[in-house]
Order: structure tokens, then sequence, then C-alpha cells
């Protein structure tokens, strides 16, 4: 087996102002398997389409966690796929329960195997790498204020929120009734390294630079470093539901 055991650090908060919490995460420690999801919809679908992806994604990998060593390639589709299965359950579920129509969910995935983390995503979940206390995000989100930055018609976010453009409209999310675009890639890990997954409640709300003086020390305890994550989050007003998966490697096994 090639995969990476991990420590880790969980927090999944509802935040200040909602009442109902549509953020699931989900992790394997010992199979070096992380997944954090951000739902959407009424009637419990988004806490439906978040627990649904988080489920089925984990349930693609571990059994791939457990066999021999994978290529690039392999590990990629891997995971794009599992991702794309769980895109899938969400549409079987919506299709055989109506009042769950229209749920969604943004998802991010880790796996970490053979010196290397694999990840894929749709939304705007994030993924983020600290290495030797610099901050890198290893995703790009499929929102709109991402978009009209990418195509130059806003130089910056605070630029396009003045012009009234929300951080929280997606482009991609899983439930879309199109097939699912899956962003994949793939990185070297280093030993040292500490790799975050959070909902926007999380980075909506405090910046980059302040989540990576957070994180800076390679040899933080972890709880406490996702704890001063989550108070910042509620500090700044926790408007959201707040999830933080924090991550560093063990050993290899």
């Amino acid at each position: 087996m090639a995969a990476h055991a991990l420590e880790l650090a969980t927090i999944n908060h509802v935040g200040l102002v909602r009442t109902d919490n549509q953020d699931c995460v989900g992790s394997d420690a010992e199979r070096g398997l992380l997944v954090l999801a951000d739902g959407m919809g009424g009637h419990r679908g988004g806490e439906v389409a978040s627990r649904l992806a988080v489920d089925t994604v984990l349930a693609k990998l571990v059994p791939a966690q457990q066999e021999a060593r994978a290529d690039h390639m392999a590990s990629l589709l891997r995971i794009g796929r599992a991702v794309e299965a769980a895109n899938q359950s969400l549409l079987d579920t919506c299709e055989q329960t109506p009042a769950l129509h229209g749920m969604g969910t943004t998802v991010v995935v880790a796996m970490f195997r053979d010196g290397h983390i694999y990840h894929a995503h749709l939304g705007d979940s994030r993924l983020y790498r600290v290495r030797y206390g610099r901050m890198r995000r290893l995703t790009r989100d499929h929102s709109l204020i991402q978009r009209v930055i990418d195509d130059g018609v806003f130089l910056n976010r605070a630029a396009a929120r003045e012009a009234g453009i929300r951080d929280n409209v997606l482009t991609r999310s899983l439930g879309m009734p199109l097939e699912a675009e899956v962003d994949v890639g793939h990185a070297l890990v280093e030993h040292g390294d500490t790799y975050l997954l959070c909902s926007d409640g999380l980075h909506g709300l405090v910046s980059d630079q302040e989540i990576a003086r957070l994180l800076r020390d390679p040899e933080g305890d972890l709880e406490q470093q996702a704890q001063a994550l989550l108070d910042a989050a509620l500090a700044a007003g926790g408007r959201d539901n707040i999830s933080i998966l924090l991550a560093r490697l063990r050993d290899q096994i």
C-alpha cells in the first residue's frame, strides 16, 4: 500500500448566523484521504447533497488507496471519476426524491499517495498548501467573481464586489444537470507541509494573508491552528457554516 498516514484536525461549525449546517467533512487518515463539501438547496437539500458527496467520494477512493502503486494519470483518473460518481449520485437522488430537486454542493478532495498529493474540486471550496511558512492555493474557484477577474473585467475581488458581483455565485458544482467538469491536479509533498481544505465560511471572511499567518509554524499544534482559524472566521462575523480540515504527513505506509 502506498498511501500516506496523516495527522488531522477537523472543524465543522454552523457559524453565528445560520441555524442549519450544510457543510460536511470526511477523512480516512490512515489511507490519506480528505473530502470537504459545502451544500446548497432548500428542504435539507444542501445537507443531503454534501453528505452524499463526501460518502460517495470516500467509498470510491478507499479501495483504490489499498491497491499497489499507480502512475500519475491513473491516480488523476481515479480522483476525477470519484467526483463524477458523486455528481451522478446527487442527480439520481434528485430524480428519486422530488423534494430534493435543485440541491447541489461544492466539493474538494485530496488524496495522498506515492509522495504526491492528488486533488480534485468543483465550486469554491479550496485547498491550500503551507510550505516553509509560505502559502499557496492549489485550487481555483469555479465562481462568477473568479471568472470576471480571470477575464480581465475587474482587477481584483474588491472591484468586482463594488460592481455588485457576489462571491457565492458558482459556475460549476455537483448537482448541475450538465456533465461535471472536474478540475484535477497533483504536486509533490514535502515533510513539514500543512494542507488546508476549507469552505467559503472561512476563506470568504478571513484573508489568505491571515490564514497563512495562523498556519506558518510547521511544528504548530494542528488542533490549535484549526481553532485559531475558526476564531478568526467567527470574529469576522461567522455569516456562513465554517468547515476546516488541516492535515500533515505523519509517515508513509
